[in-house]
């Protein structure tokens, strides 16, 4: 039997998970609603679904075995909570939720429906992440390098900080997701306070490993969205949206591009967790998007305080995919270049 499906916005942040659902036979998308009534009817009509005015309206009366919320937090109103209180499994788009305080208010709430819940950063689940996770073994990163530097994506309210809630998000949880919990922040601004448009972070780490994230909305040509993780004789850069690897050796240099859809194999894990009832097969369920959100909160905190900030304990314990104990990244195989090297590398080691 179909699972019926509904979908809170329809527009760019839908759009990869729309079109990974259009390949599967199981699903039937039965609802759409969105402040832009043109998009939903479009979607709608490539579905047959029903088009509904309000969420509240689409929830109740539809009542779907899962729902996609993907538009921008400030959007949501109190979706997140309605979809608890019905106990109906959502998939939200990063960073599912307006500000910390209310996102402790949905994991409480989720934690009490014992719901299952997707939280869409995309960069766990490209497999050149999950072969770099692999080549680091049980490796500490020493050293964490991470810039988000382009315009703001009209998601929310103007300002750096706002960015870093919105949209830079993802970065902070492609470096929690490497090097482990968080448990200090300090924030530095390039210019006045929260309407700045440049923003540094000094990270400190549970299990030693040291961090700096550079977010900035000044303009330029082109975006820089990077991270790069750096030990003795290796580092590891990603390219934007942590969709490109560039591993350096003493000996050789490996470029991989990711082959994979990511929103395909988080559709794919969130569905099966819906049907089993098991939340343990989302990658990023609710409770683990709020230690990255966590971090997130924390400089704010310290920008506004001007010092460092701890950051929640609540929302700060170890998870087991981030930061354990780790070994020597030399006894590691490196990620497997054969089939979707890059181009030019200095010493001829990339294979295509």
């Amino acid at each position: 039997m179909a699972l019926n499906l509904a979908f809170y916005g329809t527009g760019p942040l839908a759009e990869p998970y729309l079109e990974a659902l259009r390949a599967r036979s199981d699903v039937q998308l039965r609802a759409v609603c969105d402040v832009d009534r043109r998009a939903a009817e479009q979607t709608a009509a490539g579905w047959g679904a029903q088009v509904v005015l309000s969420y509240e309206a689409m929830l109740q009366e539809i009542q779907p075995d899962a729902l996609w919320i993907c538009v921008p937090p400030h959007l949501q109103g109190d979706v997140l909570l309605k979809a608890a209180e019905l106990r109906i499994p959502f998939f939200v788009a990063p960073p599912g939720a307006v500000d910390f305080e209310r996102a402790c208010q949905y994991a409480k709430l989720i934690e009490q429906a014992h719901l299952v819940t997707a939280v869409g950063f995309p960069g766990r689940d490209a497999d050149v992440v999950q072969e770099a996770r692999e080549y680091l073994g049980t490796n500490v990163v020493p050293l964490a390098l991470g810039w988000w530097l382009a315009p703001p994506l009209d998601r929310g309210p103007a300002g750096v900080v706002s960015q870093l809630w919105t949209d830079a998000c993802g970065l902070i949880d492609g470096v929690r997701f490497f090097c482990g919990e968080v448990t200090r922040v300090r924030a530095l601004s390039a210019g006045a306070g929260a309407a700045s448009g440049g923003l540094v972070l000094q990270l400190e780490f549970a299990k030693g490993t040291v961090g700096m994230v550079t977010c900035a909305t000044f303009a330029r040509q082109e975006p820089r969205i990077e991270l790069e993780l750096l030990g003795e004789g290796w580092s590891l850069r990603f390219g934007k949206d942590l969709m490109t690897l560039r591993l350096d050796e003493h000996d050789k240099t490996t470029i991989l591009r990711c082959m994979n859809n990511p929103a395909a194999q988080q559709t794919a894990a969130f569905l099966d967790a819906v049907t089993t009832h098991n939340p343990a097969k989302v990658a990023v369920p609710y409770a683990e998007a709020l230690k990255t959100l966590a971090v997130c909160h924390a400089a704010g905190v310290s920008l506004r305080e001007q010092q460092a900030a701890a950051v929640e304990s609540a929302a700060s314990q170890p998870s087991e995919e981030a930061g354990p104990e780790r070994t020597n990244p030399h006894n590691r195989t490196a990620p497997q270049a054969d089939r979707r090297a890059g181009d030019g590398a200095a010493d001829g080691n990339v294979r295509k």
